[in-house]
C-alpha cells in the first residue's frame, strides 16, 4: 500500500553524529536492537556477490560494502570517474515518519586502479536530512533534501564544501499524512537541464528559493526539471504513483519507472500520466496516458505473493509489480546485445529486468526480455542501477529485509554496491579535469555514451567557472556534419547547453534526415521562448507569438512524415502561447493516421486543456474537422459542461456538425452525454431539433445517449419516450435500466410512482433504489428494509447503503437489525459510521443496540490493539478456519480491496501488503485513520433534500462531482450540495472487526495472514 521508500520502514537508534564534512567520520551508526524475529540471515558481502545469479561470462564483485557504506539511497558520477553516494539515516519509522535528529550524508568513493574495487573514500558532508539523491557538476554539488533541493559548492574542486549549502528551489513537501513518494533522482540530461522525480502523494508548489511564495508551479508527480544557469523550472510531464529511476536512450529520448500502476513510461514533455485511485489535479485531463510498456511483471489476475518464491506465475513474468532504480545501457563492456536496453531493478524478484524499447507509433513500447540478474541474498533490496566509465554495471543495495510491503526488520548497519561485468574488464582511468578541449569535442563520438556525457558536464563545468571553451565551440559546431546522427544531436546539445547554438543551427535541425535530429530542433527551438521573466517558473500563455517559430512548425506539422516530430509538436503545445495553439493543433488534427496512436490523441488535448478552460469556442472549429475523433469527443464534453453557464458553445459545436457525417455527429453526443452528467436540466439550444433531425434512424449505441439529451433539454416528448421504454417488459433490460436511469436524472413528477413499480422486476430494483433515495418519507425506507431479502445477494449492499442515506430510512434499518431480518454483519463499519453522521442521539443510540458501538478515542482503539494482539497467538491463527475469514472478508472488505486476486480496486491491493505483521494489520485496521494519504481522505457531503454521503471526492466539473463510496461512485451535482466538508478520516471506516465474534476476528486475520487463496466456507458463505 505503500511505495518504495514507503516501503522500507526503518526504525532506527544513532548514538553520535556522522563524520564532520570532508573528513573521516567520528563514530558509525549502531544498529537498532530489533526484537522482530528476522527468518533471513544477511549474506556477507561476498558472499552475497557469488550469490547472484548472471549469464555465462559475467562476473558480480563487491565495490563497496559495509561498514565502509550504509544506507545507499542514490548515486552519481563525477568527471574523474569517482562514484559519489548518498546515504539516508533520517527515514525512520511509521509514528516518527523522519527522525531529524539524525543526519544523512554524501560519500566519495575512488577505484584508482580500476579493479572494480574503491581504494578510496571521503566523507563529503554529514549534515543532510531527508537526502534522497546527490548529483555533481557546474561548481558544486546538488542535493534533493525535501523540501528542497540544495546547492553546496565546491568550486576548487577540493572536496570539501566551501561554504553553507544553499537553497535552490522550495516546495517539494512531503505531507505528515503520507511521508513516502517525495522528491527524488537527480540527474543531468542531455540538455544540460537538471532533472529530477516526484511521487504524486507528495504534492508540492515549487518555487525559487528567492522569489515570493506567490510565484510558484504546482507538482502533483512526475518528471521535472531545473536549469542551474538560467534559475528556470519546469514540470516536464505529470502524474504515475512513484517515478524512482529515469535515464535517457541514444537519441536523448527519456524514460523512466514508476514503482507501481503501471512500471515504465516515455517521457513526453507535457504529457499528464494515469494515476489510480485519485482525482487528477487538472479536471480537463479527461483521459491520462497510459504507460508504455506491452506487458505487467506479475500476474494481474492475482496477487503478487508468489513473486517472492522461486516459482510461479509472477516469477515467470518478471519477479512483481514493484521497480526500483533504471538505466538505458549504453556502454561498451558488456555484449551488444544488450546496447539500448533498459534495465531495471525489481523489489520483489529481488532481481535485474530487461526491457526492449522498441519504436512504435509516435513513442516507444517497452517488451520483455529475460532477466539479466538474481540475486540470492535475502537481505538485496536494490534501489539504482547505472554503469560506469569502464561499461560495467553497478548495482546499490540498501540491503536491509524491509520491501515494498513487506516489513520483517529494522536496520541501519548495511548497504552494498556491486559490479557487474562481462569477461576480463579493462582499466578504464578517467581525469577529464585534465583533458585537452580537443579530447573533450573527440568524446563525443565516443561509442561509450558515458564518457560522451561525461565531456559534456566537463565543459560546463570549466564554462561555469569562466575558463574559455569557444575553441571548443568551433570543433563542435563542425561535428554537425557528421554522418552519425547520434554525434549530431551530441554536438547540439552540447552547444545548447554552453548557449552557443544559434537560432539559425536550431532550425537548421528541423530539415535533418534523421527524425530524432529533427524532433530535438522543435524541442530546443521552443525552449528559446523565455519563462516568466520576474520568476522563472512558468510559461507566459499571454505572451507575443512568434510568428516565425510558429510558422516553421506549423510547416513541419503538415509535412513531416514522423509521428515521432508530430509527438515533439504535440508537446509543443504545451509551451505555446495560448492563442498560437489552435493553428498549429490544426494541423494536428488533420493527421488520420494517428487516431490510434498510443499519445499524440491525448498529449495534443492536453495542450489545448488553456482553451478548453478559458476559450472553449475556440477548439470547435478543429474539433469538428478533425480526424482525431476523440478530439471531438473531450470537445463536445467541455461544451456540455458548460451548457448552463456558457450555452453558446454546445449551440455553436451542434450547429457546426449537423453538417458533418454521422460518425461526427456521434462523437458530438458522446461527449455530450458524458459532460451533462450531474445536470438535471440544461437550456436547450437552439441548433439541437436540426441536429437531432439528422439522426433519421439512430444507431443502437446512439438511442440511449439521444434520449438523455432531449430529456436535459427539457424535450417532453423524449420524456415520454423514456417513461415507456423503462415500463416496457418487452424492450431489452440495459435500454430500459439507460431510460430508468435518464429518468431519475430529470425527476419527473411521477418518478416515485414508476420506481415502485420496478422495484421487484430483477435487475432493474438496484436502479429503482437509487430513485427512491430522492423521497424523503420513511414509508418508502419501511418498505425497502422490508424487502431487503427480496433483493439478489449482490445487491444487498446498495439497499443498506441506500437506507443509511437519509434519518428517515436509517431508523428503518435499524428496526430491521434489532429484528433479525437484516443481519447485524451486513451493515458496514463505514454504513455504521454514516449513521452517526446524522447527529441524531436516538439513532446512534438504537444503532449501539441492534449493531454495536464504534469507539473512537485513542486509548479505546489502543485497548483494542492490545487485546487482539494478546489473542491473536500464532497458535490461535493456526487454528483458524480460512474459508470462514474470507467469507468475512468478502463481507467487510472485498468491496474495496483485493486479495489473492479477488475483491474491488477502491483501495490497494492487499495480496502483496504486509500482511504477516500483526502490528502492521491490527493498526491498519483497527485505526486507518492514523496515518491517511490525502487521496483516501473522505468528504461529508449534505444535499439539499437532506441525504448524505460519505466518500472521497474523485472527480469534478463546473456542474458536478463524483464521489467514491465505500460501494460504489455516485455523480452528485453541485447546485443540489447544501454543504461540503472535508473529514480526516480515511475512507476505510473504523470498526470493521465491531460486528464480529471473537472466533470471526481470528478467522479473518488467519485468511489475511494466509499465503494464498482457499475456497469460501459455504456455511460461513450463506446469507442469514
Amino acid at each position: 500500500m505503500k511505495q518504495f521508500l514507503s516501503c522500507i520502514v526503518l526504525a532506527v537508534c544513532w548514538a553520535t553524529l556522522c563524520a564532520s564534512s570532508g573528513g573521516e567520520e567520528k563514530s558509525f551508526p549502531r544498529p537498532y536492537d530489533s526484537e522482530t524475529d528476522l527468518s533471513a540471515k544477511r549474506l556477507e558481502p561476498a558472499e552475497a556477490a557469488a550469490a547472484i545469479e548472471v549469464p555465462e561470462g559475467f562476473g558480480v564483485s563487491v565495490f563497496a560494502a559495509e561498514p565502509d557504506v550504509c544506507n545507499p539511497i542514490s548515486v552519481a558520477w563525477d568527471t574523474r570517474g569517482r562514484l559519489w553516494v548518498a546515504e539516508n539515516y533520517t527515514y525512520s519509522e511509521r509514528p516518527k515518519k523522519f527522525d531529524l535528529d539524525l543526519r544523512d550524508r554524501v560519500l566519495i568513493f575512488t577505484d584508482r586502479d580500476g579493479d572494480g574495487r574503491f581504494d578510496e573514500r571521503r566523507v563529503f558532508l554529514d549534515d543532510a536530512r531527508r537526502l534522497t539523491s546527490v548529483e555533481v557538476g557546474l561548481g558544486g554539488v546538488w542535493l534533493m533534501c525535501p523540501p528542497q533541493l540544495l546547492f553546496v559548492p565546491d568550486g576548487d574542486g577540493d572536496d570539501r564544501p566551501d561554504g553553507p549549502a544553499q537553497a535552490v528551489l522550495e516546495g517539494f513537501e512531503v505531507p505528515p499524512e503520507n511521508y513516502h513518494n517525495f522528491a527524488n533522482g537527480l540527474h543531468w540530461g542531455p540538455d544540460g537541464w537538471l532533472y529530477g522525480r516526484c511521487g504524486a502523494s507528495a504534492a508540492g508548489e515549487v518555487r525559487r528559493a528567492d522569489a515570493p511564495d506567490a510565484f510558484s508551479v504546482p507538482l502533483r508527480g512526475g518528471i521535472w526539471r531545473y536549469h542551474p544557469v538560467q534559475k528556470q523550472f519546469e514540470v516536464v510531464c505529470h502524474g504515475t504513483t512513484n517515478p524512482w529511476g529515469h535515464d535517457w536512450n541514444e537519441h536523448g529520448e527519456a524514460f523512466f519507472i514508476n514503482t507501481v500502476n503501471g512500471h515504465l513510461w516515455h517521457v513526453i514533455p507535457g504529457a499528464h500520466l494515469r494515476r489510480p485511485h485519485t482525482i487528477n489535479a487538472n479536471r480537463f485531463v479527461y483521459e491520462p496516458l497510459e504507460m508504455h510498456a506491452d506487458h505487467w511483471h506479475f500476474d494481474t489476475g492475482k496477487g503478487w505473493t508468489d513473486s517472492r518464491t522461486a516459482s510461479g506465475t509472477h516469477d515467470r513474468l518478471g519477479g512483481g509489480h514493484a521497480h526500483v532504480g533504471m538505466t538505458i545501457y549504453l556502454g561498451r563492456q558488456w555484449p551488444d546485445a544488450y546496447r539500448g536496453r533498459l534495465l531495471t531493478l525489481n523489489q520483489h524478484g529481488r532481481r535485474m529486468n530487461v526491457e526492449r524499447l522498441e519504436r512504435e507509433g509516435s513513442g516507444y513500447v517497452a517488451r520483455h526480455e529475460p532477466d539479466i540478474l538474481r540475486a540470492g541474498d535475502p537481505w538485496f533490496r536494490g534501489v539504482e542501477v547505472t554503469y560506469g566509465p569502464d561499461g560495467s554495471v553497478y548495482l546499490v543495495d540498501w540491503s536491509d529485509t524491509g520491501e515494498c510491503h513487506e516489513n520483517t526488520g529494522v536496520h541501519r548497519n548495511s548497504g552494498r554496491i556491486y559490479r557487474v561485468t562481462y569477461g576480463q574488464p579493462a582499466s578504464q582511468k578517467v581525469d577529464l579535469p585534465g583533458a585537452a578541449l580537443a579530447d573533450l569535442v573527440q568524446l563525443h563520438r565516443q561509442p561509450n555514451e558515458w564518457l560522451a556525457r561525461a565531456a559534456r558536464r566537463e565543459l560546463l563545468n570549466r564554462h561555469v567557472k569562466g575558463n574559455d571553451v569557444r575553441p571548443a565551440e568551433q570543433l563542435l559546431a563542425a561535428l554537425g556534419d557528421s554522418d552519425d546522427a547520434v554525434v549530431r544531436l551530441r554536438a547540439t546539445w552540447t552547444l545548447y547547453a554552453l548557449g552557443a547554438a544559434s537560432r539559425r543551427q536550431l532550425a537548421a535541425m528541423l530539415a535533418d534526415p534523421d527524425e530524432h535530429v529533427r524532433t530535438w530542433g522543435v524541442r530546443l527551438l521552443t525552449d528559446l521562448m523565455p519563462l516568466d521573466t520576474a520568476t522563472g517558473m512558468s510559461r507566459n500563455e499571454d505572451a507575443a507569438v512568434d510568428g516565425e517559430l510558429l510558422d516553421s512548425l506549423v510547416k513541419l506539422a503538415r509535412d513531416d512524415h514522423s509521428s515521432l516530430v508530430r509527438l515533439a509538436l504535440a508537446s509543443t503545445l504545451a509551451r505555446l502561447p495560448r492563442a498560437a495553439r489552435p493553428r498549429l493543433a490544426e494541423v494536428l488534427v488533420a493527421h488520420g493516421e494517428d487516431a490510434q496512436d498510443h499519445n499524440l490523441l491525448t498529449v495534443i488535448w492536453h495542450g489545448l486543456i488553456p482553451l478548453a478552460d478559458r476559450e472553449p469556442g475556440a477548439l470547435i472549429p478543429l474539433a469538428v474537422d478533425s480526424r482525431l475523433p476523440q478530439i471531438r469527443v473531450w470537445t463536445a464534453r467541455r461544451c456540455a459542461e458548460l451548457a448552463s453557464s456558457q450555452p453558446e458553445h454546445l449551440a455553436a459545436l451542434l450547429q457546426r456538425a449537423t453538417e458533418k457525417s454521422q460518425d461526427v455527429r456521434q462523437d458530438i453526443v458522446r461527449g455530450a452525454v458524458v459532460g451533462l452528467a450531474g445536470q438535471r436540466k440544461a437550456p436547450q439550444p437552439a441548433s439541437w431539433p436540426a441536429f437531432l433531425a439528422t439522426f433519421s434512424q439512430p444507431p443502437d449505441d446512439s438511442q440511449d445517449a439521444l434520449r438523455t439529451l432531449g430529456v436535459v433539454f427539457g424535450d417532453g416528448r423524449a420524456l415520454d419516450d423514456v417513461r415507456r421504454l423503462a415500463l416496457d417488459e418487452r424492450a431489452e433490460l440495459d435500454h430500459r435500466r439507460a431510460a430508468l436511469e435518464t429518468l431519475i436524472e430529470a425527476q419527473p413528477a411521477d418518478l416515485r410512482q414508476v420506481c415502485e413499480k420496478l422495484l421487484k422486476v430483477r435487475f432493474l430494483n438496484k436502479t429503482a433504489l437509487a430513485g427512491l433515495t430522492h423521497f424523503d418519507d420513511p414509508a418508502v425506507g419501511r418498505e425497502l428494509a422490508r424487502s431487503y431479502r427480496n433483493f439478489h445477494p449482490s445487491e444487498r449492499a446498495a439497499v443498506i447503503e441506500t437506507l443509511v442515506s437519509r434519518p428517515s430510512f436509517a431508523a428503518e434499518l435499524l428496526d430491521q437489525l434489532a429484528a433479525g431480518t437484516i443481519a447485524r454483519t451486513d451493515l458496514s463499519a463505514a454504513q455504521a459510521r454514516q449513521i452517526r453522521t446524522f447527529d441524531d442521539p436516538r439513532l446512534t443510540a438504537r444503532l449501539a443496540e441492534a449493531w454495536g458501538e464504534l469507539r473512537d478515542s485513542p486509548q479505546d482503539k489502543q485497548q483494542l490493539i492490545d487485546r487482539l494482539k494478546a489473542e491473536l497467538t500464532v497458535e490461535r491463527l493456526a487454528r483458524g478456519d480460512k474459508g470462514r475469514g474470507r467469507a468475512s472478508f468478502n463481507r467487510s472488505c472485498a468491496s474495496c480491496h483485493r486479495l489473492f486476486g479477488s475483491g474491488g480496486e477502491i483501495g490497494p491491493d492487499l495480496t502483496g501488503g504486509n500482511r504477516k505483521n500483526l502490528d502492521y494489520l491490527l493498526s491498519n485496521i483497527v485505526d486507518p485513520s492514523a496515518v491517511v494519504s490525502k487521496d483516501f481522505l473522505m468528504s461529508v457531503i449534505l444535499l439539499s433534500d437532506g441525504r448524505v454521503v460519505n466518500g472521497i471526492v474523485v472527480g469534478e466539473t463546473d456542474a458536478a462531482v463524483t464521489v467514491q463510496t465505500a460501494q460504489a461512485k455516485q455523480v452528485v451535482a453541485k447546485n443540489e450540495i447544501d454543504q461540503r466538508s472535508p473529514s480526516k478520516q480515511s475512507l476505510m471506516p473504523d470498526g470493521l472487526l465491531q460486528p464480529l465474534s471473537s472466533a470471526e476476528i481470528a478467522d479473518l486475520f488467519a485468511y489475511l495472514t494466509g499465503d494464498a487463496q482457499v475456497d469460501t466456507n459455504a456455511s460461513a458463505a450463506l446469507v442469514p
